[in-house]
């Protein structure tokens, strides 16, 4: 496996791959891995010749300082997950490196997929994925990249933008990884306490609750949300930051509950943010 910290060999070796015709995945990430990205990396390796990951905690998409301050690193960890993975390239550069002068003055946006969610919530969070984006994809010209499900919002925002823009790759979404209890798997999930996985355990809960009544006919979305609400209320614990029914293919409101649906929450269990989501189809 190949650790770099330099874009120009990362380039060079991605172009030289592609001009022996060897496919190319890629799954651009903010370290500290878990069992959720090692399942992107093993899907890229089973769909392209080489797959190549980097770990990068971007600044850019961070409204608050002090979540940044806080994220959590393992570089020696994540190295072994990308080995174990199959990965075959480790892109590992620092801050002046995807920002030489420092983070500029230019804003990304895909207007009608940031109206709510966490475009609102984290206000700037987008605008800066798809900034560091921009820059990784020209470094790693990737025939294929890998997102998970559990950021769906974002999963819709970049696979938008690479087809705006005419980036040569496609966008692939792969469902989200959970404990056996449930829980979606995430870097935040450490910073927890044992009480408040179980509280946690909440979020999918009102999640599969609402998917239960829309399975069983209910048409009205204000409906779903109030049973929804009712679980999540019944936690001192946790502070709903969104909690929403929408389009899962525009995120625009339903005023009737048919097509494909986007049930996602945000929570608050003391400093940590959480999200989660599912989608339902009905006819």
């Amino acid at each position: 496996m190949i650790v770099s910290k330099d874009p120009n060999e990362v380039r060079n070796q991605i172009l030289s791959w592609k001009s022996e015709k060897l496919s190319v995945g890629f799954a651009p990430t903010m370290g500290f891995l878990h069992e959720g990205h090692s399942n992107l990396f093993v899907r890229s390796a089973s769909e392209n010749s080489k797959t190549v990951v980097s770990i990068f905690v971007n600044p850019a998409q961070f409204n608050d300082p002090e979540d940044y301050a806080k994220y959590p690193i393992n570089t020696e960890g994540d190295l072994e997950i990308c080995k174990s993975s199959k990965v075959d390239l480790v892109f590992l550069p620092d801050k002046d490196t995807m920002y030489p002068g420092g983070i500029p003055a230019v804003e990304l946006r895909i207007p009608h997929l940031m109206k709510n969610l966490d475009a609102t919530t984290r206000p700037g969070h987008f605008e800066g994925v798809l900034l560091v984006l921009s820059r990784l994809f020209h470094i790693i010209p990737a025939d294929r990249s890998y997102f998970g499900k559990k950021d769906y919002q974002q999963y819709l925002v970049v696979k938008d933008f690479v087809r705006a823009l005419g980036f040569p790759m496609e966008i692939i979404g792969v469902d989200t990884v959970r404990s056996a209890e449930g829980l979606a798997l995430s870097s935040r999930n450490a910073r927890l306490t044992g009480p408040e996985k179980e509280e946690a355990l909440l979020l999918i809960r009102a999640l599969r609750l609402g998917e239960s009544l829309i399975r069983q006919g209910e048409k009205d979305p204000a409906e779903v949300l109030t049973v929804m609400k009712d679980v999540l209320d019944s936690s001192s614990k946790i502070q709903t930051d969104y909690l929403e029914v929408l389009d899962a293919n525009t995120l625009g409101e339903l005023p009737i509950l048919k097509g494909e649906i986007l049930l996602a929450v945000a929570a608050f269990l003391g400093q940590v943010r959480l999200i989660d989501n599912i989608t339902v189809k009905v006819s």
